[in-house]
């Protein structure tokens, strides 16, 4: 995983550089960090049942996505922030569980896996 982190990461950079956004080594680092943990935390479930599985790349990006945004680490793509506003019973980590771990699994399904 770590090739791909690397490469990954770059590309991700290249977009923030590419809509005008200052690049540091911090925010590369984070995107390399956030794809090598991802794979890290992905490859070990494939391992332990035996088979591919898109829901494996669904979970992963679920934790990730969670962990993330209790943190403060990263944002929630894709949601109106009033969404939270508007249902307070909604927690910003479930909804970005929920982001992140979709896609993971529209990714991992574009890419040929198995549910």
């Amino acid at each position: 995983p770590i090739p791909s982190a690397i490469v990954m990461g770059g590309v991700f950079s290249a977009f923030d550089a590419a809509m005008g956004q200052r690049i540091s080594p911090r925010t590369v680092g984070s995107y390399m960090g956030f794809i090598y943990t991802y794979n890290a935390v992905q490859c070990p479930m494939e391992e332990i049942h035996g088979r591919r599985s898109a829901i494996h790349n669904g979970i992963s990006g679920g934790m990730l996505g969670y962990i993330g945004v209790t943190t403060g680490r990263i944002g929630i793509p894709f949601i109106d922030p009033y969404t939270l506003y508007r249902y307070p019973f909604v927690t910003p980590g479930m909804v970005g569980a929920a982001v992140y771990g979709g896609i993971g699994l529209l990714l991992a399904s574009f890419g040929g896996k198995p549910f």
